[in-house]
């Protein structure tokens, strides 16, 4: 039945999944010739007005894009599983590792490759990770598991009220 609780966990995901293309995920504030200035480094470009003082994104991260498109794909597929719940659960448990891999590019190879490319051109920055942006997907992470769990407690129930026939 697709009104139960872990739809409406994996629609949390859903709805996280497409917060997370609006908000940067991590700024790099550094001093340019006694100049301070601030970098955004987020999943999408963000537009830049020419009276700023900023330095923004040129290119999306496509690797980043691809992999949160990736975990709204597999919450999307996984509420219309809910007549089959054995293969609802290995989609839960595969959007879990995915998201686990997507956490993982994120905090330790996109940000800090980016960090090095940075400190090449000007002093070291100070990174400052947007604290919205990098929650997303530990509570994607946390949904995961709370619907993981409720589709194997509704199996559970199934497969007593089986016995009972």
């Amino acid at each position: 039945m697709i009104q139960r609780i872990q739809t409406l966990w994996l629609a949390f995901i859903v709805l996280l999944s497409v917060a997370a293309f609006f908000f940067p995920i991590v700024d790099f504030t550094f001093e340019f010739k006694s100049m301070q200035t601030t970098q955004y480094y987020g999943l999408l470009p963000q537009p830049s007005t020419q009276d700023s003082e900023q330095f923004i994104q040129l290119t999306p991260a496509w690797s980043l894009v691809f992999m949160q498109i990736g975990v709204a794909l597999i919450a999307i597929v996984s509420i219309f599983l809910y007549k089959n719940r054995p293969l609802q659960v290995k989609f839960a448990a595969g959007g879990l590792l995915f998201l686990t891999i997507y956490i993982a590019f994120l905090l330790f190879v996109k940000v800090d490759g980016l960090e090095k490319g940075i400190t090449d051109l000007y002093a070291a920055p100070i990174v400052n990770y947007n604290k919205i942006a990098v929650s997303f997907p530990i509570l994607q992470l946390l949904l995961f598991i709370l619907a993981q769990r409720a589709i194997r407690k509704d199996e559970r129930i199934v497969r007593s009220s089986d016995r009972l026939r």
